[in-house]
């Protein structure tokens, strides 16, 4: 089963999100993470976003941050753990790298320009994309 998500991580983590879902997902996982974001859109990236559809078994994996309001229309979140055990055995990497990372990353089922509006994030434009201009 696909489930929608909508996944941002922090530039530092990036290449290890990239190998964990290229290792645990297999091809599913490959080429995630390639868009970079940043507060104003300049580079460098401070974040990169995937979104889209992705399989249960790896959502399941992830945290899960679900925002709602109340009857006054005061909003408020709640975030789902992630398997930081199961990731970690399954990669074969320390549980304190593999928690880091789950502590650092933002998943949500929103859509993408939704997550990135709550964090204060824009893509980045290349400089050279800029000049073609």
């Amino acid at each position: 089963m696909w489930i929608n998500r909508t996944m941002i991580v922090p530039a530092p983590f990036v290449d290890l999100a990239r190998a964990l879902a290229d290792g645990i997902s297999g091809p599913a996982g490959a080429g995630m993470w390639t868009t970079g974001l940043s507060a104003d859109g300049a580079e460098p990236a401070t974040h990169y976003i995937s979104a889209g559809l992705i399989e249960d078994t790896f959502a399941d994996l992830l945290p899960l941050t679900t925002y709602t309001k109340d009857k006054d229309g005061v909003e408020s979140s709640d975030t789902a753990p992630a398997n930081a055990q199961f990731i970690s055995d399954k990669a074969e990497a320390p549980l304190a790298v593999i928690e880091a990372l789950l502590e650092a990353v933002t998943v949500t089922d929103e859509p993408a320009m939704t997550t990135m509006a709550r964090l204060g994030l824009v893509m980045v434009v290349a400089v050279e994309a800029l000049s073609e201009v």
